[in-house]
């Protein structure tokens, strides 16, 4: 009996010691897989979510109505022509008419109340700078950023409430809480809006082919083109 418990004691550690082994030995595939998820996320997120950057300027073509107020049009397409090129920097703003020579240089986060507070990022612009940045470049005039409105919320203020049905190319397109903003570039042939954006979450200034499901669902129509409607550059 005596020999037999040896044996059983023996063979207990056999086995325990095995589980360990196979314990240790999955945590080799557990963390591969776990980096792998790290890895796609951002490609995952943006799936659906944003027309791929060399697609952007032709699919905003085609959603664009002949006898689009010329203000309204330019303003779209100085927003389209940053899609893919511009990186989102929370309080990053430029009046720069064109390429500002900053955007992509390492800068610090200043701007208080952001996730990035603090980092050093290559410099870009916020959504509602991104805004801004547009109305300033599509009647070629500094001064209209401040028409256009500063943040979204103050935007928000600058325009017309609209639904989402009667929102036009160049309209302005806010989430619920007015934590975010962007560009209604066109309405697809299935109905759905294009809205142009400068986002954290998907890396940048970007396309999406369907705002009001990404979050968009509320538009305005900015005060903006009671003042340079039908003008251009």
């Amino acid at each position: 009996m005596a020999r037999r418990k040896r044996l059983d004691r023996h063979s207990t550690g056999v086995r325990r010691g095995g589980r360990r082994s196979r314990r240790g030995g999955a945590l080799f595939p557990a963390a591969v897989l776990a980096t792998a998820l790290l890895l796609l996320i951002p490609v995952l997120a943006g799936r659906g979510r944003t027309v791929p950057d060399g697609e952007a300027q032709a699919r905003v073509q085609a959603a664009l109505p002949q006898g689009l107020d010329p203000a309204r049009r330019s303003l779209v397409e100085a927003a389209c022509s940053l899609v893919g090129r511009v990186d989102y920097f929370w309080g990053g703003k430029s009046e720069a008419l064109g390429w500002d020579s900053r955007w992509g240089l390492t800068a610090l986060v200043t701007a208080e109340g952001g996730q990035d507070t603090g980092k050093r990022l290559p410099f870009g612009l916020d959504c509602s700078g991104y805004v801004s940045w547009a109305a300033v470049n599509a009647v070629g005039d500094p001064a209209a950023g401040a028409a256009i409105g500063s943040g979204a919320r103050g935007q928000w203020r600058r325009c017309r409430p609209v639904d989402a049905a009667e929102a036009r190319p160049g309209d302005l397109a806010f989430f619920p809480d007015l934590s975010h903003v962007g560009i209604v570039a066109g309405r697809e042939a299935d109905g759905t809006l294009l809205v142009l954006h400068c986002s954290r979450t998907l890396g940048g200034v970007v396309l999406s082919p369907d705002g009001v499901s990404l979050g968009f669902t509320r538009f305005g129509a900015p005060d903006f083109y009671l003042i340079y409607g039908s003008v251009l550059p």
